[in-house]
């Protein structure tokens, strides 16, 4: 047991590591060395736990976006007509504990496997789920407006992330996507 908890600590401290570099230096110039360095652990060790830097960075991005559509799932049916929009955005930014590491992860697309489209993935799944148990009118299709809800919560996100010590324009996104959310609706539901 001992060692299980060594090995999860010493896990964690590669991510944060790794995470903490990102937040100061681009992708490009982190190496494995850096990691270990700066981890304080021997190479072999970062080794054992990831294959490359790359399978590093998409192991993080797995965790990050599993973790979103927990929460999504969890709060799923707490949603109402009022606030999907804003409920993906504070979901997200609910799991954040660092808005300068979701932003060099959101920017980065050095794997296959990206935190955007990851997130671009959940929300447009959740969207149509949701959108797919209402009533709605036959003026838009579902598949639109669910790219459209989708699209709008991760600028949202963006938004939020970019803009997080500016209260004032953090309490005027949440009006707005309040007042979008609202208008949308009474657009699309069936009368």
């Amino acid at each position: 047991m001992t060692s299980d908890i060594r090995v999860k600590k010493t896990r964690r401290n590669i991510i944060y590591t790794f995470l903490d570099l990102l937040c100061k230096i681009p992708f490009k110039k982190i190496t494995v060395a850096k990691i270990y360095t700066e981890a304080e652990i021997a190479k072999s060790t970062f080794y054992d736990h990831f294959n490359d830097k790359y399978d590093l960075l998409e192991q993080i991005i797995q965790s990050r976006s599993t973790a979103f559509a927990t929460e999504i799932e969890r709060k799923f049916t707490k949603f109402n007509d009022e606030t999907i929009l804003e409920s993906l955005t504070t979901i997200f930014l609910s799991l954040s504990q660092n808005s300068t590491e979701l932003k060099a992860l959101l920017e980065l697309h050095e794997t296959p496997l990206t935190l955007e489209a990851e997130l671009r993935r959940i929300t447009l799944e959740t969207c149509k789920n949701y959108l797919q148990q209402q009533a709605l009118n036959d003026q838009f299709s579902i598949d639109f407006l669910a790219h459209f809800y989708s699209e709008l919560s991760l600028t949202s996100i963006r938004f939020a992330l970019n803009n997080a010590a500016n209260p004032v324009w953090i309490q005027q996104q949440t009006e707005i996507m309040t007042m979008l959310q609202r208008d949308l609706h009474t657009k699309v539901l069936a009368n």
